[in-house]
């Protein structure tokens, strides 16, 4: 997959295009995408997905202190480039381009700067200043460009819509195996390790402290079965979310993986957790005796689920 930066130009014209923003690439955003991939091979084409960033609520100021997101833009990247996609086309979000009509962002970006034939987009996916335009507008709007455009239906799990709101409902309650099934892959978390307390190693748990990005989604407070991706191998762990109530009870929600069998320098490299199951609840222990004898029941039922 070749990504370019607005103003840049893919080097063919007629292609087949997607929309949007995509957090979280989940398995509904996955149809759209496979279905330009196969369309543009059917057509003899190349596919392209037209897509944003930084998420527009951090640009118009829409409650962007509690916007998370689900993939940040090199996660999103990572996972469009495994479903079959020519090129990314990446538009810097910013004020201006906010002010776009409906019409101007098809003459402007889809004609001029990627030179699209057909266009696919979400169900619900809107676009222009205000995100005025709907289906039947885009459509219309399409016609007279001379661009077909094609909406895909909703994917439902379990009797409900899979979207990028509903899976962060999911992840905000902990029900980590839900919102992983409407993924279409387990959620992961990536960052830098950094220097903690070391308490955990006093306990025969050393744990990596991890820093995610400031608007990655981290899951419900508690503790999780992982695999733990560090420099290209994969290792299993049990990863502890929440503000540590035994210990020194922090602000903010501290990241911390127990990594089994490992034993190395990791500071300042970027690892990634995928999540794969909700053990518990983070809870107050009364002494750390207690929060150890925790701990190794916590690595057993990790294991047995890993066997």
């Amino acid at each position: 997959m070749i990504t370019l930066n607005y103003p840049e130009i893919p080097a063919e014209k007629n292609l087949v295009a997607a929309t949007g923003f995509f957090d979280g690439v989940h398995i509904g955003h996955q149809t759209v995408l496979r279905n330009i991939a196969d369309e543009a091979k059917r057509q003899n084409a190349k596919s392209c997905v037209v897509t944003f960033w930084p998420h527009p609520r951090t640009v118009l100021g829409k409650d962007a202190e509690t916007l998370r997101l689900l993939t940040t833009i090199e996660e999103k990247v990572e996972i469009i480039s495994k479903l079959g996609i020519n090129y990314l086309y990446l538009i810097p979000f910013t004020q201006k381009f906010s002010q776009l009509s409906p019409k101007q962002f098809f003459e402007n970006i889809l004609i001029n700067k990627t030179g699209i034939s057909q266009l696919y987009i979400g169900y619900n996916h809107h676009f222009g200043h205000h995100a005025r335009a709907g289906f039947d507008e885009i459509k219309k709007i399409g016609k007279k460009f001379n661009i077909d455009v094609f909406k895909t239906d909703a994917v439902s799990y379990e009797n409900q819509k899979i979207s990028s709101t509903n899976i962060r409902k999911l992840l905000e309650a902990g029900d980590i195996e839900n919102a992983n099934s409407m993924l279409g892959y387990s959620y992961f978390v990536q960052g830098i390790v950094v220097n903690g307390n070391r308490i955990g190693r006093q306990l025969g748990f050393p744990t990596a402290n991890i820093q995610p990005n400031a608007y990655k989604m981290i899951p419900k407070n508690g503790v999780y079965a992982v695999t733990v991706k560090i420099k290209n191998v994969e290792y299993k762990g049990m990863l502890n979310i929440g503000l540590r109530p035994t210990l020194n009870n922090t602000e903010k929600p501290i990241v911390e993986v127990n990594i089994f069998d490992f034993d190395e320098d990791i500071y300042d490299i970027v690892i990634s957790v995928k999540i794969l199951k909700r053990i518990r609840d983070e809870r107050f222990f009364a002494s750390l005796d207690l929060l150890k004898n925790q701990l190794k029941q916590d690595e057993l039922t990790v294991r047995k689920i890993f066997e």
